[in-house]
């Protein structure tokens, strides 16, 4: 079977791992300044889990519209509200204004809620503890959308992974 992202040269899909080519911009994963970001919310073609927007793939798909989710939005402010240290904050603070300068963000509409309905139902007859968590809402969104969702941890996804794609960047 060809494991093979159709998205990302060198990588894999599905359950298995997306391997983006390393592409170190000044030492550190560039965030694209155009390009994949470009295009309007309804465009998306792959939502970002909000790890990716902590910690960026070195290499981004080439040819699609990114897009990421409200709920990451929330969640990078409470990174900034609960940092360790001044410093800590201070980066998470200017990596967000890049963000928020890029991105449009997707909003948690009534598909997303019906599509949170239906996983969070299927998540809680697995293991009732995760049936509420952020990373189902964002889920539901890459649902609703039929898109498939990035992310860098992939076991966050893995009760919903046989009804959303989820594309694993190491």
């Amino acid at each position: 079977m060809d494991t093979r992202c159709r998205r990302c040269p060198g990588s894999r899909t599905g359950r298995t791992r997306c391997r983006p080519d390393r592409l170190l911009v000044g030492g550190a994963p560039a965030i694209p300044r155009s390009g994949p970001l470009g295009g309007s919310v309804g465009d998306a073609e792959i939502l970002l889990d909000t790890n990716i927007l902590i910690s960026p793939p070195a290499e981004w798909p080439e040819g699609e519209v990114l897009g990421s989710s409200i709920i990451s939005l929330a969640e990078l402010h409470f990174g900034i509200r609960s940092s360790a240290s001044e410093e800590i904050r201070r980066q998470r603070v200017r990596r967000l204004a890049v963000w928020r300068e890029l991105m449009d963000w997707l909003l948690f509409d009534e598909p997303a809620a019906e599509s949170y309905g239906e996983l969070a139902a299927k998540v809680r007859s697995l293991r009732p503890q995760h049936a509420r968590s952020k990373d189902i809402m964002i889920a539901a969104q890459a649902h609703s959308l039929g898109i498939p969702l990035m992310t860098r941890n992939a076991k966050d996804f893995e009760l919903v992974s046989d009804v959303v794609e989820i594309l694993e960047v190491e």
